[in-house]
């Protein structure tokens, strides 16, 4: 992964060609890109890798050693999600309250899709996640899931699906839900010719 941070020099706010102003990335970026990850309940590591960013650029800049392009704070911004006109806003103690479809974190594992949207406030901690999940015919996922020391909860909203626990294979009809720890060897398999389609809740420990 490419690092996407600069060495911080002074920015002054100057107009875009549409218009817009660019803001001055100033010291106080850092502090509050810190804040913004405890509040989601992301650790360093997690929004790095969700972000595309190294962890040591993502750690310098929450330090206020380096100061992110325009570019490269929109990128992370859009892993919690949140625009930049709220991260600048005067306060980020309060997330959205209604989230677009558009806004939530898109995933592909495989033939499979997540729709996947942060829950939980806390530090240092991966959070809690809640996921939309779409299983084409034929698919056949061992899911890695936003937390990996965790537990994971879920219901069958649409088809059926095989659940595939530590060698034991569990046929799930629409409306039959799940409950497991994910130290434990699964897999889910759509055997199915329609869409199966789930809807989850994990956590961390």
């Amino acid at each position: 992964m490419a690092d996407t941070s600069k060495v911080k020099t002074p920015t002054p706010a100057r107009d875009l060609p549409n218009g817009s102003v660019q803001p001055d990335l100033s010291d106080s970026v850092g502090a509050r890109l810190l804040a913004l990850r405890q509040k989601f309940g992301l650790s360093q590591r997690e929004l790095a890798r969700r972000s595309d960013v190294t962890n040591s650029a993502l750690s310098m800049i929450e330090q206020g050693k380096v100061s992110p392009s325009v570019g490269s704070l929109e990128k992370i911004l859009h892993a919690f999600p949140i625009s930049l006109q709220e991260f600048f806003s005067e306060s980020i103690e309060q997330a959205s309250t209604v989230i677009a479809r558009d806004d939530f974190i898109q995933v592909d594992r495989g033939d499979a899709k997540f729709r996947v949207l942060p829950l939980a406030v806390g530090n240092e901690r991966d959070g809690v996640y809640l996921a939309e999940q779409a299983y084409p015919p034929g698919a056949k996922v061992n899911s890695q899931w936003m937390v990996h020391n965790g537990f994971i909860g879920g219901v069958v909203v649409n088809g059926s699906i095989d659940l595939h626990l530590d060698g034991v294979v569990f046929n799930l009809a629409e409306g039959d839900g799940f409950n497991f720890s994910l130290h434990r060897d699964h897999m889910f398999v759509n055997r199915s010719e329609a869409i199966c389609k789930l809807v989850c809740v994990s956590f961390s420990e």
